[in-house]
């Protein structure tokens, strides 16, 4: 259809958008006359301010006719700088309604100009036929999905795994089969909807593990997940995820599973084999929780070491257990031999998931039984806190993962009576003679000596001798607080420095604290880099805020000893003890929240245990939630502003620096907030390339109005080291047609000493590419001129905290003046920031420096303003040359 029209009319392009549930426009379909560039790929998610005006005419059921595009660039300058690089030079647009609602347009560029009054009529028509397509369309994706997927959980059905996976790509391929145990017994007893519930619960299981795209339901209990591309270790981790999830459940799903690599693959008899060890898995799972008629039904061969009729005896579960699984003697010895007072033991089949434990351990730790089916997951709920439960599961999965022979690990677990007990769990794990399948788990469990009281890093006590001296406290009726703190900025320092730095700076802060508030207070290191001071109620009187202060100042001072900068190097919470019915446990989790909440609210001197402050801690979780989503949903409710910079001349605006802005339940996030939760996840990555890729189509619209207008974009450590960077950005230019000259790299002093070579490398990449480079927050840091010396930037933008200095006095203002005139002989242009007021601005100038940016001129400005702004420009240029 858009090729006719496209034909008829003479038209170098005609096309269909269609606005989704946010109101953007997005070019669905498009025809090209030979030799015309697509352009599909660049008109995504297109701002509805940008046709806003359309949308006014097609409401009255017009079309929209531009005869000469060159008519709107004043008027409507959003729509011109996003018309005017695709080659346009003029356009008609109709409305595609559907049930009374515009639901896109369909449009032609460059058509005959003779034919414009007949394109108007014939666009109002083919509106209505285009909406009906449209609609037909969307009934073929219904069909399709019926046929695709299975109706009452969603999953790919039967017909999707013979039509889809001889399209998959498969090098290697991993397969598991899954039985759901006793769907007819749930059927028939409790009936088809309780069935049907435990289908899509087992589903939803499959999804958390595996994600949705390769899960196939392919008969009433049996679904496939399919792995494609996976490696064998990549594969057994999630077969372990999934066995864990299982054992977790109260619903138990059979599973059998098959890897290979081995060429040409056949999916089909990998499925059968799968199928076998499945079958193989259920019928061990009913030999100990009893047997299940028809489990025999497929006569499968096998090792079957009990009689079908052959029941466990309760009396004597050692030998039951030596009878259903193979003992390596070794294993067993090596791990038991050594005496230790109060120990438990245990040894089991990997392969069967069956245990046989001691009978103190089973009495202790209240068992039914000795012989124990599930051990790793029943042991994992008796963990006594969800960070010590996920020490456990990810040394678990890292020992099967990295093919390790040694678990040992030190945490609280619950025993019979509920008490949290420290304990050593030391264990040996045989592996088949190609390392491929775990076998045999033996080992021992031992109270804790006192030696594990102390972190060997800190040299603090640990948390759980906190414990014991919060509940002296409280049986002696003493009051006082307790504070909280993290120490920011380790993640980064192990990253680039090396954990043994990172480790270096931990000990010399200890080492300061103690030497300082030994008598004051008591510290404690709690998890990760969180640590915990336990007031002397003796100096309560203090007051927690002074004590802050002081404990800041200590820290900031050995952050600065060790050539760390850092905005805020440490996070306060504080709370009162005793506080309510609050358990010694309780309360430390709470403080954890409320350090979690300090970290967020940089503004805060410390969080108190204020009503409002839990609140605010409950809302971070959700957003941090949502922004995950937004960002794997295309970079949902994100966009991008820019704020002008302006030459020192004359105020005109010469570029601007491109900011990232993202909206929580209808409003703007402060990036202070959001951007350390991307740090914090990882994400960087996908949202930095979006940015850039944001940068460079907004320069090229830009253009339409001033071809020198550049932009600059923020570039941030977790960039540096994403080996993809630079060849998406150089292919994105390629593919905008933009010189990279136009953009500028911004990146923080910060940077320079912390990822030296990383630097280096994306420096002299991105000079290939015609990229400048600007060294951000110049003067905030240690050895800002040094570095002069070694980046090659092109740009200096002097810290806004520098304004502030200038404001003081002349002594400053010389100073400020001596650091631009140094610039200046290294042949670097100087842009200050975070001018404000009028005062600011003529002692700014005074400097002699060449731009200014802040919002004295310019606040952040919205795509749109922006391209106004842009146009007014060039109309005022246009006028005063015509004076002259």
């Amino acid at each position: 259809m858009l090729q006719y029209i496209g034909e008829t009319f003479c038209c170098d392009r005609t096309y269909i958008f269609e606005f989704n549930e946010s109101r953007f426009a997005s070019n669905t379909y498009e025809w090209c006359k030979p030799g015309v560039t697509p352009q599909k790929e660049f008109l995504q998610n297109v701002p509805y301010s940008a046709i806003e005006w359309w949308m006014t005419l097609f409401a009255s059921q017009k079309v929209t006719v531009i005869p000469d595009l060159e008519d709107i660039r004043t008027m409507y300058p959003e729509s011109y700088a996003i018309l005017k690089p695709q080659g346009i030079r003029s356009l008609a647009a109709g409305p595609i309604t559907s049930d009374g609602e515009i639901i896109g347009f369909i449009g032609v560029d460059n058509p005959d100009a003779a034919m414009l009054p007949m394109i108007e009529t014939f666009l109002n028509v083919i509106g209505y036929f285009t909406s009906t397509l449209l609609r037909r369309r969307e009934w073929l994706r219904r069909l399709n999905d019926l046929s695709y997927h299975d109706q009452l959980t969603g999953a790919l059905n039967r017909h999707a795994l013979t039509e889809q996976y001889g399209d998959l790509p498969m090098n290697s391929v991993g397969v598991i089969y899954c039985d759901i145990t006793g769907l007819k017994a749930t059927n028939d007893t409790f009936g088809h909807k309780s069935g049907d519930q435990l289908i899509c619960h087992c589903y939803e299981i499959l999804k958390e593990v595996a994600g949705s795209s390769r899960i196939y339901r392919t008969g009433g209990d049996e679904f496939i997940v399919l792995c494609p591309e996976y490696t064998e270790q990549e594969f057994q981790s999630t077969v372990f995820d999934l066995r864990k999830k299982v054992r977790e459940d109260q619903h138990h799903i059979a599973i059998g599973y098959v890897w290979s690599e081995q060429q040409p693959l056949n999916l089909d008899k990998l499925i059968s084999d799968a199928d076998q060890v499945m079958y193989e898995d259920k019928r061990n799972y009913y030999r100990i929780y009893g047997q299940c008629p028809g489990v025999e039904r497929r006569g499968l061969a096998g090792k079957n070491r009990l009689a079908k009729n052959e029941t466990l005896n309760p009396q004597t579960p050692l030998q039951t257990f030596l009878s259903l699984v193979e003992i390596d003697a070794e294993s067993l010895i090596q791990s038991v031999s050594e005496n230790n007072d109060s120990s438990y033991f245990y040894l089991g089949d990997m392969q069967e998931d069956l245990f046989y434990i001691s009978d103190n351990m089973r009495d202790d730790f209240g068992f039914q039984s000795n012989l124990v089916y599930g051990l790793l997951s029943a042991w994992g709920k008796r963990i006594s806190t969800p960070e010590d439960q996920d020490i456990y599961w990810q040394d678990i999965s890292r020992m099967l993962r990295e093919k390790r022979t040694v678990h040992d690990l030190h945490y609280r677990i619950r025993d019979v009576n509920g008490n949290n007990q420290w304990i050593r769990c030391y264990g040996i794990l045989k592996w088949d003679e190609k390392k491929a399948k775990p076998l045999f788990f033996s080992g021992r469990v031992t109270h804790q000596d006192k030696k594990f009281v102390v972190d060997p890093v800190t040299g603090f006590l640990r948390e759980h001798a906190s414990i014991q001296q919060l509940n002296e406290l409280q049986k002696r009726g003493e009051d006082t607080f307790i504070i909280g703190f993290s120490l920011n900025g380790l993640t980064e320092i192990n990253g680039t420095r090396g954990r043994a730095y990172g480790d270096r700076l931990i000990q010399k802060v200890s080492n300061e604290l103690v030497e300082r508030f030994s008598w004051q207070m008591t510290f404690y290191r709690l998890e990760g880099t969180r640590c915990m001071a336990i007031v002397n109620p003796v100096c309560a009187y203090i007051g927690a805020e002074a004590l802050i202060e002081q404990i800041r100042s200590v820290v900031r001072a050995c952050y600065d000893s060790k050539g760390v900068t850092i905005q805020k190097a440490c996070a306060f919470g504080v709370m009162r003890y005793p506080n309510g019915d609050l358990s010694s446990e309780d309360l430390i989790n709470c403080l954890l929240t409320l350090i979690r909440v300090a970290k967020q609210n940089t503004s805060l001197p410390y969080v108190d245990d204020s009503t409002e402050h839990f609140a605010s801690a409950q809302k971070m979780s959700s957003m941090a939630l949502t922004l995950n989503q937004d960002v794997m949903q295309n970079m949902k409710n994100f966009r991008i502003v820019v704020q002008p910079v302006v030459s020192a001349g004359d105020g005109s605006a010469l570029g601007g620096e491109v900011l990232l802005r993202w909206s929580y339940e209808g409003q703007d996030i402060s990036p202070s907030i959001f951007i350390p939760m991307l740090e914090k996840d990882s994400l960087m990555h996908i949202v930095g390339r979006w940015v850039f890729e944001q940068a460079v189509s907004t320069c090229v619209r830009i253009h339409t109005y001033n071809p020198v207008f550049y932009l600059t974009f923020n570039v941030s450590l977790q960039q540096l080291s994403d080996p993809t960077l630079l060849p998406f950005m150089e292919d994105t230019l390629k593919k905008y047609g933009l010189s990279g000259s136009n953009l500028i790299a911004e990146l923080t002093e910060s940077f320079l000493d912390e990822q030296p070579e990383n630097l280096t490398h994306f420096v002299l990449e991105a000079q290939k590419m015609g990229l400048y480079i600007a060294l951000d927050d110049f003067g905030s840091g240690y050895s800002s001129l040094r570095m002069l010396l070694r980046y090659p930037s092109s740009i200096i933008k002097l810290d806004r905290s520098l304004i502030a200095e200038v404001m003081e006095s002349k002594e400053n203002l010389n100073f400020i003046r001596s650091i631009v005139f140094a610039c200046h002989q290294f042949g670097k242009t100087v842009c200050i920031e975070g001018v404000e007021t009028e005062a600011q601005n003529e002692l700014i100038l005074d400097t002699g420096c060449d731009m200014i940016q802040g919002f004295y001129y310019y606040r952040p400005m919205e795509l749109g303003d922006i391209y106004r702004m842009v146009s007014e420009m060039g109309e005022k240029a246009h006028r005063e040359q015509g004076l002259q």
